[in-house]
């Protein structure tokens, strides 16, 4: 029989996890208020409460099993928001963009660790972590300013899951470099006999061994998926107990990081081969909601740990290399990604805007850095003074886009194109969209997902320079009138979009449009019940908007009047959701919602 816990070891295990709790509380309040990454927020309070201000908490297992689960459910996390289908679809991004901005960013960080004295294997996982941006902040600006479902914010998504794939490469690879001293099994234990004989691995072939190693994970996780786990999701749906799909679903994240940790992998390996199974399924988004406040809570905890980590003597006596690397990362990762950007054809305002978005640290460099193999090949100065600086650079990432989108505006002041000089697409009749508002962006970005050539206009100039910096091909000039419809192409349009609802202007063209234009369809989106009514009594297609993102129910009507297949317009609109479950987690459980009104809105289309 177990002995009993008395009451003083009962309070000495739970002080630990209530002064995590605390702090990590105050702390996401605060970052909130200061509006602050949460990530800066956590680092901070690490050092608060760790040996060197107020000594509240020390490093043990009990706090390492705790950032050991709060990087757990990272990792399951991004796992779902990578499928096989984004992978398609983002395929020129991911074979051209990304990598060359991994690698100018990553190769040239490594090449100054290794002037700094660090062996080339830890300067290549460390260097590459560097070249990472943080998919939290990025996701968070970008719903911020409504940027998800644009060039920018697509192309920024795009790179960001070509990222969280790498880093699992790099976890595996980073771990392996310590395999000597620990143990491990499997393909990586062959690795250790090598070493242990006397043999130093070259580093070619760890990195091979790495890559084959989350090749055979990642073809698991796809074939559980398809013949085991839909099957099981499907099953739990059916019984409508919550309880039990919430605890099926932590028995996945729990038996996958630990079966790979067995075979010789990691922990956090297993979570994303989890996540990733379970994005193969209909139930993402309900997982989403489920776990949200798990991994927002654990990852806490992992931060916080980082940060009980730091030497505060020693960082108060680097501060200033430390403000003059977190600018240097701003600063340098910018140049490298706007190089990036214009090689493959982005414009000078895209490619600056595009630069300034990735330019920050990642949490993923944290996770690295935080590894047994890691830690005990960097002097502990280097470390701490790398943590502080990425958490600077995490803390200026908002301000720092925002100064890239002014510039980038104004950038594009300066090429402002006019409408007479814009070009009909050739070949299929084109699709004219007029205004770029919401609506009408969420339209464009409909049109280039189908194929459909478009042309868009715009008279206002902030819309249209903000449109221009956000990587759209739009025209400036006013196209609501006759006469400059024939400059667009309207002579030869299958249809008009009216991305702004200007009923009287659309009152005094509509007898001179029905005349030239007896076939042209229009359509709008309005703000409420007496526009609808008085446009549809000028036979234009309007729809009250009534969800997010704003123009969906126009969008979806128009897609259908181009001939979208019912099926194929289904699919997108569910993209479309995905979009919006990018952000923090608690933004997770409103994203679930959007998405239930968008599944209604696929009903109506059809």
């Amino acid at each position: 029989m177990a002995a009993e816990m008395s009451p003083a070891d009962a309070v000495g295990a739970l002080v630990p996890a209530i002064t995590l709790l605390g702090f990590g509380a105050a702390a996401a309040l605060v970052s909130r208020a200061l509006n602050l990454s949460p990530i800066v927020g956590y680092l901070l309070a690490g050092i608060l409460i760790g040996p060197g201000m107020l000594n509240l908490i020390h490093e043990s297992g009990g706090t390492h099993l705790l950032a050991e689960l709060g990087v757990v459910f990272l990792l399951f996390d991004i796992g779902m928001h990578v499928s096989l289908r984004e992978l398609k679809e983002s395929r020129s991004d991911l074979l051209g963009l990304a990598p060359m901005h991994l690698l100018l960013t990553g190769l040239i960080s490594a090449g100054a660790l290794y002037m700094l004295g660090i062996s080339w294997p830890i300067a290549i996982a460390v260097g590459l972590s560097l070249g990472l941006s943080s998919t939290a902040v990025v996701a968070r600006i970008l719903t911020e300013r409504e940027q998800n479902s644009c060039p920018i914010g697509r192309t920024a998504t795009h790179v960001l899951i070509f990222q969280d794939i790498v880093a699992i490469f790099l976890m595996i690879f980073a771990t392996s470099l310590g395999e000597e001293e620990t143990g491990m099994a499997g393909l990586a234990g062959l690795v250790s006999d090598y070493m242990l004989n006397g043999n130093a691995v070259p580093l070619a072939a760890t990195l091979l061994l790495a890559f084959a190693q989350a090749l055979i994970a990642f073809g698991a996780a796809m074939l559980f998926s398809r013949y085991l786990l839909n099957p099981v999701f499907r099953t739990l749906a059916a019984t409508r107990n919550d309880e039990a799909f919430t605890a099926f679903t932590l028995l996945l994240v729990l038996a996958a990081a630990c079966a790979t940790a067995v075979i010789g992998l990691s922990l956090t390996l297993g979570a994303f081969l989890a996540g990733l199974a379970v994005s193969g399924t209909p139930f993402r988004h309900q997982v989403q909601t489920e776990m949200g406040p798990f991994r927002g809570l654990l990852l806490s905890f992992f931060f916080i740990s980082v940060g009980l980590s730091i030497d505060l003597p020693g960082l108060m006596r680097n501060l200033p290399l430390v403000v003059i690397a977190a600018f240097g990362i701003l600063i340098v990762k910018t140049a490298l990604g706007y190089i990036a950007a214009r090689v493959n054809g982005w414009s000078v305002p895209g490619a600056t805007q595009l630069g300034t978005l990735l330019a920050q640290g990642s949490e993923f460099t944290l996770v690295i850095l935080s590894l047994a193999s890691i830690t005990a090949n960097m002097p502990p100065a280097l470390m701490g003074s790398l943590i502080a600086a990425i958490a600077l650079s995490l803390a200026l990432a908002p301000s720092w886009a925002m100064l890239g989108g002014k510039l980038s505006r104004e950038l594009a002041r300066r090429k402002q194109v006019t409408v007479e000089t814009a070009s009909e697409p050739v070949g299929e009749r084109p699709v004219i969209v007029i205004g770029m508002t919401a609506a009408g962006r969420l339209a464009v970005d409909a049109l280039a997902d189908f194929d459909i050539p478009y042309i868009a206009t715009d008279g206002d100039p902030d819309r249209f320079l903000s449109a221009v910096a956000d990587g759209y091909n739009v025209s400036f000039g006013d196209a609501s009138n006759v006469k400059l419809m024939d400059a667009v192409g309207g002579s030869n349009a299958r249809a008009v979009v009216l991305g702004k609802a200007r009923y009287e202007v659309s009152k005094e063209v509509t007898p001179g449009l029905t005349r030239r234009f007896p076939d042209l369809i229009r359509l709008v989106a309005v703000e409420n019940i007496h526009d609808l009514d008085r446009y549809l009594e000028l036979n234009v297609r309007a729809h009250l908007v009534a969800s997010e993102p704003k123009g969906i129910e126009m969008v979806a009507d128009m897609l259908r009047v181009l001939g979208v297949p019912d099926e194929d317009l289904a699919d997108w609109l569910t993209r479309e959701a995905d979009l919006f479950t990018i952000g923090e987690a608690s933004d997770r459980q409103e994203k679930a919602d959007e998405k239930e009104d968008l599944e209604g809105t696929v009903e109506e289309a059809a």
